[in-house]
This record gives structure tokens, C-alpha cells and sequence, in this order.
């Protein structure tokens, strides 16, 4: 159950927030429009998704490594 929630998890949470990064990056440079980084929640936000979107994928690996027994390398 947990395996299949991360599967739609860590895409969702990467790729959303890298489009969040650059939707906000886009309406800062179309718009002049800025929020100060990094008091905004919105930064905050758009940066932390694909960080805890690759966290994941790196806890995820590190669960799925084949387990040796004994003097197996």
C-alpha cells in the first residue's frame, strides 16, 4: 500500500513543485512581480515539494536494496 502511494507521490511532489518554482519564477520576471525569499510560505512551498519529492526517492531506493545473508557482497 505504501509503495503504490509513493509511486504517485514522488512524481506528483517533484515535478509539481519544480512547476510551481517556475510558475513563480515566470510571474517574477513577466510581471515584476516578486515575494521576498525566503519569508514567503509560498518559496517555501514551490522549493520544498521537489526536495522532499527526492528525499523520498532516496528512502525509497535505500528500503528496496536486496538484503545479503551471511558472507554474501
Amino acid at each position: 500500500m505504501l509503495g503504490r502511494i509513493l509511486d504517485i507521490a514522488i512524481p506528483v511532489l517533484v515535478l509539481g513543485g519544480l512547476a510551481a518554482y517556475l510558475g513563480l519564477m515566470a510571474a517574477g520576471l513577466l510581471a515584476n512581480w516578486h515575494l521576498p525569499y525566503p519569508a514567503s510560505y509560498l518559496w517555501l512551498a514551490a522549493t520544498g515539494c521537489p526536495a522532499l519529492g527526492v528525499a523520498m526517492m532516496y528512502w525509497r531506493a535505500r528500503s528496496d536494496r536486496p538484503v545479503l545473508q551471511g558472507d554474501e557482497r
